[in-house]
């Protein structure tokens, strides 16, 4: 038997019955983040309807699904707990140095949408020109490697 339950408009909870499971916590983090997909970026704001920076979205995607985040992309380095690259899972916190060349000081966040065979993709707010607003980056063809600092998982 499968139910559903709604929080507001999200699905954001575990249940079983019997053998199914319906949506995970992490199932719904990444349906709500893949839903923003083409949200512009700006600075400063985590409002859908109008735009987010890296931190509005994670805060958005995550406190929709009553887990703990942070508007400050710097605070998420002391949230829930730190996971390998090589494990991270579908509703982690990936954590980036800002774009200054050799910072270790935390500056862009996204949430990982997929660690399998084809490498990891994450979602994220971006303000670069090319991949400006919401997008889903393949973590390895990118320039993300050399700003990697961690990944937690907040749930």
């Amino acid at each position: 038997m499968k139910a559903l339950i709604f929080t507001g408009f999200l699905i954001c909870s575990t249940l079983t019955f019997g053998q199914d499971t319906l949506l995970t916590k992490s199932d719904s983090i990444v349906e709500i983040a893949k839903a923003q997909i083409g949200v512009p970026y700006k600075y400063a704001t985590s409002n859908p309807d109008v735009s987010f920076d890296c931190s509005g979205f994670t805060y958005y995607v995550y406190s929709s699904c009553d887990v703990p985040s942070s508007r400050s992309s710097k605070a998420y380095g002391k949230l829930g707990t730190k996971v390998s690259l090589e494990t991270c899972q579908p509703g982690d916190c990936m954590i980036f140095s800002g774009t200054a060349a050799g910072s270790t000081t935390i500056g862009h966040v996204g949430i990982v949408l997929s660690n399998d065979e084809n490498g990891i993709k994450f979602i994220h707010c971006s303000s670069s020109k090319k991949h400006f607003g919401v997008v889903v980056t393949d973590y390895y063809n990118s320039n993300y490697p050399k700003r990697f600092l961690q990944v937690r998982r907040l749930y």
